[in-house]
């Protein structure tokens, strides 16, 4: 019986984030054309809500009109009753103020940007 809460679980999750999601509007950022830092260092784990943040190095991955997606170095993950789910995430940050950072995850229904990490211990790396 536990397998089918666990489906149950993730069936729920999955309808709940669909909604969330929008248009995947990133392009791939080339070194040449931005002067935003290559790397921003996570120098310790960082939740929003319950989705969880690894401390590490987010390199600098796309970008969108209105900001820069680095990526987690490992998962990013999700907890909930049904257990932990990794998903594929990282660290947005605004273009206009570099100092508002959220998370971002990927999910069933797009990319979602979750959470205000601005407060989180962090360092722009070069």
């Amino acid at each position: 019986m536990r397998t089918w809460d666990r489906a149950i679980a993730t069936l729920l999750i999955g309808v709940v984030f669909a909604g969330c999601g929008g248009t995947d509007r990133r392009q791939p950022v080339t070194s040449s054309a931005t002067t935003a830092p290559p790397f921003i260092e996570l120098r310790s784990n960082t939740s929003a809500g319950t989705i969880h943040f690894p401390r590490g190095l987010y390199s600098l991955e796309t970008q969108d009109q209105h900001g820069y997606y680095y990526r987690a170095p490992g998962k990013v993950y999700q907890h909930s009753f049904g257990g932990s789910y990794g998903h594929d995430g990282g660290i947005f940050v605004s273009k206009r103020d570099q100092r508002k950072l959220r998370g971002y995850v990927m999910m069933p229904g797009g990319l979602t940007h979750v959470g205000n990490l601005s407060g989180a211990d962090y360092q722009f790396r070069y």
